[in-house]
């Protein structure tokens, strides 16, 4: 005599469900999404992830959270300027890669300061001199900047200023300078009222 066989509702899956499971990104985990936005540029993330659904939101206003823009000349100016204020609290390193034009017209509108207030890592491209020492005094009011990364194509009469300005960094580690200026009357200060610069790695170049 065959034993018959009975199943229950509740253990016999629909394979078209567990495929759409299977399938589905929401089923990926925080820690896989983090990992692939390390490899997606800031605004990218925060426009194409934002207003998603409310996990997403969630995913991207976490404090943890760490945003790193690169702005070069494919990004917009428009796009930039109208999403970096939602995310600036965390953004961690930013990159400005663009023409001496472009540079010129961004800092019309955008200027880096306290409000960055977990930007570690900068690095700008053809900014324009008159813009360069507002610049710099504006980061001595960043608590986490660690390395700083400028270089110019304009000619700067007094370096002595600049240089006064990042030895004054109260985080500064890491900075490379690219400038351009007559270098016979530098004095680059070690310190600055009996505070030394915490500066470890220095790479300058003239021309």
């Amino acid at each position: 005599m065959k034993r018959s066989l009975t199943f229950k509702g509740s253990s016999v899956e629909d394979p078209k469900k567990s495929r759409n499971e299977l399938g589905s990104i929401e089923n990926l985990s925080n820690e896989i999404f983090y990992d692939i936005f390390d490899y997606l540029d800031g605004l990218d993330i925060c426009i194409a992830f934002s207003n998603l659904n409310y996990r997403f939101q969630q995913l991207l206003i976490c404090s943890s959270f760490r945003y790193k823009i690169n702005f070069d000349f494919s990004t917009k100016r428009e796009k930039f300027l109208n999403n970096y204020k939602h995310i600036q609290h965390q953004i961690c390193s930013i990159s400005f890669i663009i023409s001496k034009k472009s540079m010129n017209k961004l800092l019309i509108s955008f200027q880096i300061d306290r409000s960055f207030n977990n930007l570690q890592s900068i690095r700008i491209d053809n900014i324009p001199k008159d813009k360069l020492i507002s610049l710099l005094v504006h980061l001595s009011e960043l608590p986490c900047l660690h390395a700083l990364n400028i270089q110019t194509t304009d000619s700067i009469e007094d370096l002595n200023q600049i240089y006064q300005l990042i030895f004054s960094l109260p985080k500064l580690k890491s900075n490379e300078l690219y400038l351009c200026g007559c270098e016979c009357s530098i004095s680059i200060p070690v310190s600055n009222n009996t505070k030394i610069s915490p500066i470890e790695y220095l790479k300058i170049g003239h021309s």
